[in-house]
């Protein structure tokens, strides 16, 4: 399932607006532990890389590249961390990518490209709670989520415009404030698969995160 099924998803078949944004709010609401740990790694990155230069990285294209086109082929993920030699996340840092207590499947690993470091999470499990209350026909469907936080570097205008391009459609939410972030939310979907892409940024207009969570029955 690559970029060009999941751009003919997002476009074609879009979520009724009032069931997209009754799960939207409710998936941020229960992303705080994770928004939080990530304006604690951005600005760990940043103390820890200074003001180096290196080759310039677009972190939409590395979205895309690991997440976006991929899921839910997890294996296709697992062989390119085994390749290019990722480092794992274990512990407390690995736990934060996930609000299911026991998922089938939560990986996740850093990602260093030049003098950058890019965290990501892989997240397979039953769909949460929040998604099931607006979309109870997917109730046995199976959840995929693969985010990518990341360093802090990059202009918030400039990912969203490149985010824009790259799901092909107009998001359904912008910049809605929740705590320190904002986030802008695309969605669409048809009866056997709904997908959602977030992006969030903070007040100072950097991006902080890229998510893609796939819901397939």
């Amino acid at each position: 399932m690559g970029y060009r099924f999941m751009s003919v998803i997002l476009k074609t078949f879009p979520i009724y607006s009032a069931n997209a944004h009754g799960f939207i709010k409710k998936y941020n609401w229960a992303c705080q532990t994770l928004l939080a740990f990530v304006l604690v790694f951005n600005q760990s990155l940043a103390t820890a890389q200074g003001t180096a230069e290196g080759e310039p990285v677009d972190p939409v294209f590395l979205f895309n590249s690991v997440c976006y086109s991929v899921v839910p082929d997890v294996k296709r993920l697992q062989d390119m961390a085994l390749r290019f030699a990722w480092g794992s996340i274990k512990g407390e840092d690995l736990a934060k990518f996930s609000e299911i207590e026991s998922p089938k499947l939560l990986q996740g690993w850093d990602i260093r490209l030049g003098e950058r470091i890019f965290r990501l999470g892989l997240v397979q499990s039953i769909p949460a709670e929040s998604f099931i209350e607006t979309f109870p026909e997917f109730k046995d469907a199976d959840s995929t989520s693969c985010s990518i936080i990341l360093d802090g570097q990059d202009n918030a205008d400039v990912i969203l415009d490149r985010m824009n391009t790259l799901v092909g459609k107009a998001p359904v939410t912008e910049s809605v404030p929740e705590g320190e972030l904002l986030t802008t939310t695309w969605a669409g979907g048809n009866d056997a698969v709904k997908v959602f892409v977030f992006f969030k940024s903070d007040l100072t207009n950097s991006a902080n995160l890229l998510n893609v969570t796939l819901f397939a029955k």
